[in-house]
């Protein structure tokens, strides 16, 4: 839809005049969002925009029949059992156009601003300038905790793309909200086949089947593959290189995009492979790579054998918490790399392994507590000077993906003329925290200040009630080289 062919203004059932901005804000499966004058309002028009034409009966009994319809289906959005999430809702019908106003927050991008632009001569700048690998892996981890918890309640999303998710704009925030709610629906056999060319799953791609709750998972594993690696999972080099004069004139794309294709770290087939994109090595942990494997590969055309949101929720959750920060080109990467991949020649980085157990109290004086022998969570704290490390719920107690997720604690270090004196840890959101100071142990009632945690003297942290099973964490300093 070429940028020319919008309205300057629309006018909603309210009566409201709204000033379009011609560049569009994102692309769906049904239409297009643009902004307005208003950095709180945006407006969605549905299919493709044309010119009143001529035949003005003709063309008003059109628009008036699609308002109706769209009508209805925004008139269930509302009744839909949404919690308080953070989506876009819709407010008000259109008057001339198919489309309707939405609320929109400032500051906020397509989280598509995260993935390279064709023509970009640096990607590795790129990726370090809109946040690097730490901040990806924490927005994807909390847009998928968003649609688990759509999935929960249950609904489908239907849409999932790279222009239907906002994130903030700037780099040191992290939120996350979701737009087009009017692809919101419940599971049924009678689903629609929403999607956006190059994030449907292949069985609503090809008519098989229509949205549901795996199909999101899959479209979403498409968003996340480009987010980190910066390259589309099906668009590899037999892909790419295939034109209209080989073959029988068959269009590749289409081809992978029906599932037909391997896709291009395929552990079976690597005949589209790529080497565009960051090396996936850099990128992908272990745990998150096995993802991607059973999305598409064995989930390609098996949809039950994808893994689900609530699965990614944790894998990105755990990738997210092992990320530190390069302390010469403050690119972040997986602790477990050593050195960062972006400037090899850095130094290590500095910082504090918050490592968790769970911890058994003893039934009785006579019964000794017990500590788990294996961590069930490891967090990295960054050490720098203006840094602050904020501990999330999911770190020190079990946590469903589609539950709240919310910071418990807050560790920074503390220095004076550039030499790390102590840290400071502050318990957040009323939760219960106590640490063990020689033989007692204290709750923390407000920030305290307590010794570097080097080994031999590290702190202990015991999160919940202490008569009752709880998780409790170990906190060491790490110094970099």
């Amino acid at each position: 839809m070429p940028a020319t062919s919008f309205p300057e203004t629309v006018v909603d059932d309210d009566g409201k005049i709204h000033h379009l901005i011609q560049e569009p804000l994102g692309r769906g499966g049904q239409g297009v969002v643009l902004r307005t004058r208003n950095p709180h309002i945006a407006v969605k028009l549905i299919g493709e925009f044309t010119p009143p034409s001529s035949d003005t009966a003709h063309h008003q009994t059109k628009v008036a029949s699609k308002q109706a319809s769209l009508r209805r289906r925004l008139e269930d959005v509302r009744l839909l059992p949404l919690p308080d999430l953070h989506m876009a809702r819709p407010l008000a019908m259109l008057r001339d156009q198919v489309g309707y106003t939405m609320q929109l927050l400032q500051d906020m991008v397509p989280i598509r601003s995260l993935i390279v632009k064709s023509g970009e001569k640096n990607t590795a700048e790129f990726y370090r300038s809109t946040g690097g690998l730490g901040r990806r892996l924490d927005l994807l981890a909390k847009t998928a905790g968003l649609l688990a918890r759509v999935h929960a309640i249950p609904l489908v999303y239907a849409d999932i793309s790279d222009n239907n998710i906002f994130v903030s704009a700037q780099t040191d925030a992290s939120e996350v909200w979701l737009i087009d709610l009017d692809n919101l629906d419940y599971l049924s056999a009678n689903s629609t086949g929403i999607y956006t060319p190059g994030f449907g799953a292949p069985e609503v791609v090809t008519g098989r089947a229509g949205v549901s709750t795996l199909s999101d998972a899959y479209a979403f594993a498409v968003l996340a593959f480009q987010v980190l690696a910066q390259t589309h999972p099906f668009l590899g080099d037999y892909v790419e290189n295939g034109g209209w004069d080989d073959d029988d004139g068959t269009d590749r794309e289409a081809l992978a995009f029906r599932g037909e294709v391997p896709w291009i770290e395929d552990t079976q087939d690597d005949s589209n492979h790529t080497a565009n994109g960051i090396p996936r090595h850099l990128v992908l942990s272990k745990p998150v790579r096995e993802l991607f494997q059973r999305t598409f590969e064995a989930g390609r055309m098996d949809r039950m054998k994808r893994p689900g949101l609530s699965e990614w929720v944790d894998v990105l959750r755990r990738a997210a918490d092992r990320v530190v920060v390069c302390p010469a080109c403050r690119s972040s990467f997986d602790v477990t790399a050593g050195h960062c991949p972006f400037c090899p020649a850095s130094p290590r980085p500095s910082f504090i392994h918050l490592q968790v157990n769970r911890w058994e109290p003893g039934l009785d004086e006579s019964e000794a507590s017990v500590v788990s022998t294996r961590a069930v969570w490891h967090q990295m704290l960054d050490a720098g000077q203006d840094s602050v490390g904020v501990v999330l719920r999911h770190v020190v107690e079990p946590v469903l993906a589609d539950a709240e997720d919310f910071p418990v604690l807050q560790v920074r270090m503390l220095y004076r003329d550039r030499q790390r004196t102590g840290i400071a840890i502050e318990a957040l959101s009323g939760h219960e925290v106590h640490v063990v100071l020689g033989q007692r142990i204290q709750r923390i009632e407000r920030e305290m200040k307590l010794p570097v945690p080097r080994a031999g003297h590290e702190v202990y942290l015991h999160f919940g009630p202490l008569d009752r099973p709880h998780r409790m964490a170990v906190l060491r300093f790490q110094e970099g080289t």
